[in-house]
């Protein structure tokens, strides 16, 4: 019987270096055994690599499983409420959401964020179908949802832009924030039938109007520009 003389584990009588520590087995007494099988396999297994297509399946199996499992529950079983069609559209949305994921390059990205826009406004329409109010899903829901979608794609746009900053991303950002501000407080007021005014969003659009025109004039002057590039390092 033979211990390393590094960490003490026990060795087998094949061993030219202790398994654990890898120190090298000196024994004058024994010169070891080389032709009896090893206590470790010599070869080195091969498990293949998952592909994007074993995920791109996997997704929508259990996605689909699950939307037709719960609809199923909700037809036979539940019966009380539709509930079962939120989680159909919800496994519909997280479906549409994966698609970039699905189809790496093959799908532009400019369509993914629309089919992403058809498919959070199709969701809002069955919980407008399901709870039905005084008409929230085409005076605010809808619009907001496609203005969304269109400032997403041109900060989108924007980004994909070889020629763009994180200065001049910076300003599109702002931007979309004080329109989106202003839109969401104006749609809201219309369907309460408020009087059309800002309040709290003329705020928020000052504060990126301000930001704006200061980062507009810190991008046309150069010395500005360079001296922000270098001091915060972009």
């Amino acid at each position: 019987m033979s211990y390393c003389v590094n960490c003490g584990v026990e060795l087998d009588k094949s061993c030219s270096v202790c398994p654990l520590c890898n120190t090298k087995v000196i024994n004058p007494n024994d010169p070891g055994d080389s032709i009896s099988p090893g206590p470790y396999p010599s070869r080195q297994g091969y498990i293949d690599s998952v592909q994007r297509s074993d995920i791109s399946i996997l997704m929508s199996v259990i996605l689909a499983a699950t939307a037709l499992v719960c609809g199923l529950l909700n037809l036979f079983v539940f019966t009380g409420t539709h509930w079962g069609l939120h989680v159909i559209a919800i496994c519909m949305i997280l479906w549409v959401f994966f698609l970039p994921v699905f189809f790496p390059g093959k799908l532009h990205f400019g369509i993914s964020l629309l089919l992403d826009g058809l498919s959070i406004s199709l969701y809002l329409g069955i919980i407008a179908w399901l709870h039905p109010g005084n008409g929230w899903y085409l005076s605010v829901a809808l619009p907001l949802t496609a203005l969304s979608v269109i400032l997403i794609l041109i900060f989108a746009f924007s980004l994909k832009s070889p020629r763009s900053s994180i200065l001049f991303l910076a300003v599109i950002l702002f931007a979309a924030v004080g329109i989106l501000t202003v839109s969401i407080e104006l749609l809201v007021r219309h369907y309460l039938k408020d009087p059309m005014m800002l309040s709290w969003s003329a705020v928020v659009l000052t504060c990126c109007v301000i930001i704006d025109v200061t980062l507009i004039t810190i991008l046309r002057r150069t010395r500005l520009r360079e001296a922000v590039r270098r001091r915060m390092h972009i």
